[in-house]
């Protein structure tokens, strides 16, 4: 009896061990996170730095994540994607915090300033702001234009539901068919028209990713379908190979637009985000390359072995799964020195917070004195890249500081492992400001700390920990009864405050800090005119088009051809051409003898160049009908050999005339 416990102890604490060796479960991989990525920047990008209270600034190609807050400078504008299937454009002085990314949802919150907000996948995007939040299913193009004193929504495709705090009222915003227009008491209606140069500089975006699109190649057939926006960067950066590697012959990407003796984690810096060290790469191709997949060294080169879309349980998988890290390297640490080692496919990644993988360990303060890493088993050690600690944290590229008298045999006697970087691996290194830079450029402007209040609530919101999903806003949203618009009141067009100061003067009272207020939408698209006032004259639907005007028209906007047209002294009767024969586009007319005081009209025609700023008082077509037309009445009284000044203005108009 007892040798039968003893057996059947035996076989739970081997079916124990088996379980504890298994591979996690799908289940186990859902809390791994999605990141997104700042893919382009004009201007200034700020990011709060929560631990520091203060603004560092970004460049292209960082990660962004829930609780992430960025402010874009008095010219700033920048792209920013996340692999969801949610796109983000935001103009100037804009506020954007990342409430939630999850698959099937994207909440952000604009406190001010202008975005762009498209759903190319199947989730749905939720933005708050201080006058109620917009619900978009996929699918779904919107703008919203957020202000001191009120928001405006406008729906460039599809439909989306506008909720008003104050009132607690749906409002559905088509494509086409107007904009919301809402303050803190109540909603009015707007006449639909997007700012112009925004629309203009989203509509050079947009060309630029169909001009990528077209790049062909085999990466799009390599790549999981998440990553095939970036087939471009590929097939201009390097080529495939077929490799043996382990065993099999397999396809690898290898880069050719780099040095021969080049490495991966080198081009570049790292930054401390999210507790953990993460790679802010400076080449073309290396966000996909330094974030998803693998780096391998064969036959004397680098090659990188895209992410495994599907893993079988059970079964040993080569490379990693379809997940996003920091950057998958090792740490090793001697003395002043620290470094790092890019890891092999099988190779286990410890990090700070559940990423994702089968071959990731989470490191916290209860395992971490108990992780022991033999230096010796990491497959490329002798590829480490090693550099003093003082440059850990500021430079953007360590090729030229890498330790070069290092080889396996030095490294394996000399250097310890760590699992994660801390004070153990560099002397101080939590209290090194210098760990939270995406670069070395000094930030001259930040905002004034007015702003942190939005920023320190929804903070405390986001660790709550709020569970609802995109299905129950939506449910949610739908039994919110529908509003009534108040049409006999219009609110004012969105004027936001640049918060932006100099750097010295964030913490000054905000009395003391001449802060400038300009209107976000400066004038409509489609020929709409917007006066000073903010108040736009309504464009007909045909030419309030939802699709933004492509680039190639611009030129048509500031031809000074047409605009010639507009000052046409024409009386009436006179033939329409009349004007057409005295245009200044006719040099050769200037041959003819004509009194000195001719030529003057013959140059003025250049005035209406004016009708090009963005906004005007005077309208250029009033100018002939103040001045030009009084003048044919003193052609019929007698003029005096002595007058020049009359002679054209009395010959100019009645030269084709008077020979009929």
């Amino acid at each position: 009896m007892k040798s039968m416990k003893s057996i059947l102890g035996w076989l739970v604490c081997l079916f124990s061990a088996a379980l504890m060796m298994a591979p996690p479960s799908p289940a186990a991989e859902a809390s791994a996170m999605t990141v997104g990525r700042i893919f382009h920047i004009e201007g200034d990008l700020l990011r709060y730095v929560p631990e520091e209270k203060d603004w560092v600034s970004v460049v292209r190609d960082a990660p962004l994540g829930a609780e992430d807050t960025l402010f874009s400078g008095s010219n700033g504008m920048a792209e920013l994607i996340v692999p969801n299937g949610i796109w983000i454009r935001i103009g100037n002085s804009t506020q954007i915090q990342f409430i939630k990314l999850d698959t099937d949802l994207a909440e952000m919150d604009v406190a001010s300033g202008m975005a762009r907000f498209y759903s190319k996948g199947q989730a749905a995007v939720k933005v708050t702001s201080p006058f109620g939040y917009v619900l978009a299913d996929p699918g779904t193009i919107f703008d919203l234009y957020v202000g001191e004193n009120s928001i405006k929504v406008i729906a460039i495709k599809g439909v989306v539901s506008f909720v008003h705090q104050a009132t607690d009222s749906r409002y559905n915003v088509v494509s086409g068919a107007g904009s919301i227009l809402a303050d803190h008491q109540q909603v009015s209606s707007g006449d639909g028209t997007v700012d112009a140069d925004w629309n203009r500089w989203n509509m050079d975006r947009e060309n630029f990713w169909l001009a990528k699109g077209e790049v062909k190649g085999p990466s799009v057939e390599y790549l999981p379908s998440g990553l095939r926006n970036e087939a471009y960067a590929f097939e201009e950066n390097g080529k495939w190979e077929r490799v043996p590697y382990e065993g099999e012959d397999r396809w690898f990407w290898q880069p050719t637009t780099v040095a021969g003796d080049w490495s991966p984690f080198t081009v570049g810096r790292w930054a401390y985000w999210y507790g953990d060290q993460t790679w802010i790469p400076a080449e073309p191709f290396g966000y996909v390359t330094h974030h998803y997949g693998n780096w391998v060294y064969v036959r004397n080169h680098w090659y990188w072995a895209p992410p495994v879309v599907n893993v079988r349980i059970g079964v040993p998988p080569f490379g990693i799964g379809f997940f996003w890290y920091p950057g998958r390297v090792a740490w090793i640490y001697s003395g002043v020195n620290v470094g790092w080692v890019p890891l092999a496919p099988w190779e286990t990644y410890y990090c700070r917070r559940r990423w994702g993988g089968l071959h990731t360990v989470v490191v916290n303060n209860t395992n971490i004195n108990r992780i022991s890493i033999n230096t010796r088993n990491h497959a490329y050690v002798d590829h480490a890249i090693i550099v003093n600690r003082s440059h850990f944290n500021s430079r953007d590229d360590y090729r030229n500081v890498r330790l070069t008298d290092m080889n396996r045999s030095t490294i394996i006697n000399n250097y310890r492992s760590a699992p994660v970087v801390n004070n153990t691996v560099i002397n101080n290194y939590r209290t090194n400001r210098q760990r939270y830079n995406y670069t070395n450029v000094k930030v001259k402007e930040k905002p004034h700390n007015a702003v942190i209040n939005r920023i320190q609530q929804n903070l405390t919101l986001i660790r709550e920990g709020r569970k609802e999903n995109a299905s129950a806003i939506q449910e949610r949203v739908k039994g919110i009864p529908e509003g009534r618009i108040n049409r006999e009141v219009l609110i004012d067009q969105p004027r936001i405050t640049n918060h932006t100061v100099p750097a010295r003067e964030i913490n000054q009272p905000i009395a003391n800090i001449k802060l400038q207020q300009r209107e976000i939408k400066k004038r409509g698209d489609g020929g709409a005119e917007i006066s000073p006032s903010g108040v736009g004259r309504p464009t007909p639907p045909s030419e309030r088009s939802v699709q933004p005007v492509p680039p190639a028209q611009r030129p048509e906007r500031t031809a000074p051809v047409k605009p010639a047209q507009a000052d046409r002294p024409v009386p009436p009767g006179q033939p329409k051409q009349r004007p057409e024969r005295a245009a200044p586009e006719r040099p050769a007319q200037a041959d003819r003898p004509i009194p000195p005081a001719q030529r003057p009209e013959r140059v003025a025609p250049a005035k209406p160049a004016q009708q090009q700023q963005p906004v005007q008082s005077i309208r250029p077509a009033e100018k002939p009908e103040r001045v030009i037309p009084t003048k044919p009445e003193q052609q019929k009284k007698s003029v005096e050999p002595g007058e020049p000044a009359e002679r054209p203005e009395r010959r100019m108009p009645t030269r084709p005339g008077g020979k009929t």
